[in-house]
């Protein structure tokens, strides 16, 4: 199946990762093979530290407030681990 352009859905001419458009001369390059892990990982970093900081800010104390914080913090290593592979993915 050959590959479209994603801007003219012109076919282009060969499977190179990188090539350009010969319609449009957009420079098409594959999807990033990181980019859902790095969305969802993302998502769930901040809902954590949400649900812990506004529990915080409703003056609600409890040690399930420490582990919801080391959940976000052990995801948010998680995060910067796939930050560096998506932005090295290009």
């Amino acid at each position: 199946m050959p590959r479209k352009c994603p801007y003219c859905r012109a076919e282009l001419p060969s499977d190179a990762p990188e090539q350009e458009c010969p319609v449009c001369h957009n420079i098409v390059r594959p999807p990033n093979p990181h980019a859902r892990r790095f969305a969802w990982v993302a998502l769930l970093t901040a809902t954590l530290y949400l649900v812990a900081m506004f529990s915080m800010l409703a003056r609600d104390t409890g040690w399930w407030i420490g582990v919801i914080f080391g959940a976000a913090t052990l995801s948010g290593i998680y995060l910067m681990i796939t930050m560096y592979h998506f932005f090295k993915a290009g």
